[in-house]
């Protein structure tokens, strides 16, 4: 389970070190092996233990392909799905194209969410939060799913 959020630097390679709060649970969950790809509605990445994404790809492999919203959904997360590898310092190499997206230069934010990790630029997230607070925090009011959780 992974929550919470820490800032992490990415190097002249474009490699973070993943902090320690997450760092050894993605070792005892995965044995150090990950998968990053896009989120497919916010410039954030996501990145599964092996185990986590492998259930996250057969979910979507038994999607009608027939589908274009499918398809769309298929190729955003599949096609753009990156195998990467903790190394012996805790660093994950996050490839060009994949910071290109998430416009990720040099201060990287690690998020939580249960089952997975969010990667975001600094600014991106900053800016997404202003967002959040706005508008979009207005929304969560008409979610019939909140019903009952006290947050």
């Amino acid at each position: 389970m992974f929550r919470g959020i820490s800032k992490a630097s990415l190097d002249d390679r474009g490699r973070f070190a993943m902090p320690a709060r997450f760092r050894d649970g993605l070792r005892a969950r995965s044995d150090s092996k990950l998968v990053i790809t896009i989120d497919r509605q916010d410039k954030c990445l996501l990145l599964y233990p092996d185990n986590e994404w492998l259930a996250v790809e057969k979910r979507l492999e038994r999607l009608s392909n027939l589908n274009s919203a499918v398809r769309q959904l298929q190729r955003m997360l599949m096609g753009f799905a990156i195998d990467v590898e903790l190394d012996g310092n805790g660093r994950v190499l996050i490839p060009p194209i994949l910071r290109d997206y998430a416009g990720i230069d040099k201060a990287v934010m690690v998020m939580g969410q249960s089952n997975k990790l969010e990667l975001w630029s600094e600014d991106v997230l900053q800016a997404q939060l202003v967002e959040w607070a706005g508008e979009g925090n207005r929304a969560l009011d008409d979610l019939e799913e909140l019903d009952g959780i006290q947050l």
